[in-house]
């Protein structure tokens, strides 16, 4: 791990650990990465290479193109794209301009994307044609603009980075939360917070211009936009861009583009273990292997590292307000250590609580609370939902429940929303997944609340696996490892993999009803 000279600053009104030497903006590194590394691959996207010259005469392009809407600094510019070269050209635009970048997922509804719009007061949205049905029937007054890359010509020279005055507290990028618990809240990530987490993440694992990263998350999605997209240009790496994961695609890809670094939903992994071959001698360059969402089987693990010796593979705990990384397993960690998601980043503090808000001990469970210059300010126009999700001294109150062990590491117990309560016992499903999900032929799993008249709610078990593995032995093996009152009370085992959200994670409340089980 690199180190890098930390200081306390105030910030956002709160006094946080910072990195004293960092760009002053995200434009800044942008630029820097393409006058050191003008001729290098910066993206490819349908196997054509762009250099990072390239990268910035198509943003220069766009300026050309753009320069009738009269937009104004931070303005909000929703973007619908797919994980192309456009997604790339655009946001940079809007970075540049000191426009408030708005990614819309491409899989989201009509309605999803309206919502979004209306909420941030988009000046416009910028779209590709074949996404026009996810935009329809917006407001009138938000500029609706179809993108097509071969519209651009004629660059300009002006340079609108000085002209925006770029400061490193303002909105850079605007994403907002999946809206599970209710409408979604818009986290406002700052310059500030994205260099941190840049920072966080090149230290942690020595990235420099020699990396290579596939992008196979949505690019609309913190992950996707922040550890791969900014942080590959942040490093003056190259970025290899995919609009959807597909095995046999991605690992030859991994092969011809010597693949080092990236970050996937277990899943994904668990899918290269059914699905692929890996030629080891290809693939020697892949060293970091990141995960988060769901734990590793560890199954899953030891396959990976006896066909891939060179891969770390590194749980990683973040969410949107956190703007990525909050939590980094070190790369080397003993067995003991597994089930951790890692140490907070060198400049986060954790803090774990419980019901009266007092600050508990090692091991003693309870709410974790995040701070440090990765944590955003708040959400957009949302004074209520701010306050509400963020404590006066600007610690942000992320709902797991979990501990810290003696040596620092952190673990993720449950949601709170997802803690099952069994006859008056707190019962946290993750801890039943985790121990199962440890169990070779373990594909996937997840534990829900059952109803019950008598003792409110008891455990039942979803889980894919393979044909080799029987419910008998995990029976066993939770009778074994679990208390009487954490014991499964129902099993149901699925025929493929569970259902997940845009980003990733498993709808644990679509079990019930697509299974059909209670």
């Amino acid at each position: 791990m690199i180190k890098q000279e930390i200081h306390l600053e105030n910030v956002f009104s709160r006094n946080l650990k910072c990195f004293k030497h960092r760009p002053l903006n995200i434009w800044e590194f942008i630029e820097e990465s393409i006058r050191l590394h003008s001729k290098k691959t910066c993206i490819i996207d349908e196997n054509k290479n762009y250099s990072y010259s390239q990268i910035l005469k198509l943003v220069n392009s766009i300026e050309t193109l753009f320069v009738k809407y009269n937009f104004k600094k931070k303005d909000r510019i929703g973007i619908l794209f797919e994980n192309d070269i456009s997604f790339v050209i655009v946001s940079l635009y809007c970075i540049r301009r000191g426009l408030i970048l708005v990614p819309l997922n491409p899989r989201s509804s009509r309605f999803e994307n309206n919502t979004i719009l209306n909420d941030c007061n988009a000046t416009a949205v910028v779209f590709d044609t074949s996404l026009t049905n996810k935009i329809s029937d917006i407001e009138k007054d938000v500029i609706k603009i179809s993108f097509k890359l071969e519209d651009l010509n004629n660059p300009s020279n002006k340079d609108f980075s000085k002209e925006a005055n770029l400061i490193d507290t303002e909105t850079a990028i605007i994403l907002y939360t999946s809206g599970t618990t209710g409408k979604p809240k818009g986290a406002m990530l700052t310059h500030f917070n994205v260099i941190h987490s840049c920072l966080h993440y090149k230290n942690a694992f020595n990235l420099t211009s020699n990396d290579h990263s596939i992008l196979v998350v949505p690019a609309s999605h913190v992950t996707g936009i922040v550890a791969h997209f900014l942080l590959m240009i942040f490093v003056g790496g190259s970025l290899t861009l995919k609009k959807k994961f597909e095995v046999k695609d991605f690992l030859n890809t991994a092969e011809d583009q010597e693949l080092t670094y990236l970050i996937m939903v277990p899943a994904m992994y668990n899918l290269c273990i059914e699905r692929g071959k890996f030629n080891s001698s290809r693939l020697s360059k892949w060293r970091i292997g990141g995960f988060g969402g769901a734990p590793m089987p560890i199954g899953t693990l030891k396959k990976l590292k006896k066909v891939l010796p060179n891969l770390s593979l590194i749980n990683i705990y973040g969410a949107t307000e956190t703007t990525s990384p909050t939590t980094i397993m070190p790369k080397e960690y003993s067995i003991d250590k597994l089930n951790s998601v890692g140490k907070c980043v060198p400049t986060g503090q954790i803090k774990i609580i419980n019901e009266k808000q007092e600050e508990l001990r090692s091991n003693q469970h309870g709410e974790l609370l995040i701070s440090g210059p990765m944590v955003i300010p708040g959400y957009w126009n949302n004074d209520v939902a701010t306050k509400k999700e963020f404590t006066e001294n600007g610690f942000w109150k992320s709902g797991d429940v979990g501990f810290k062990d003696e040596e620092g590491y952190i673990y993720i117990l449950d949601r709170k929303k997802d803690i099952i309560n069994r006859g008056g016992y707190n019962v946290y499903s993750s801890e039943i997944e985790n121990l199962i999900s440890l169990q070779n032929g373990v594909i996937e799993v997840a534990v829900i609340p059952h109803p019950d008249e008598i003792l409110g709610e008891k455990i039942h078990v979803v889980i894919f696996k393979n044909d080799s593995l029987l419910v008998d032995q995990l029976k066993l093996i939770c009778k074994t490892k679990l208390a009487d009152y954490k014991q499964p009370d129902y099993w149901t085992v699925v025929k493929d993999y569970l259902p997940k959200n845009k980003n990733g994670k498993v709808m644990k409340k679509d079990l019930s009803k697509l299974y059909n089980l209670f």
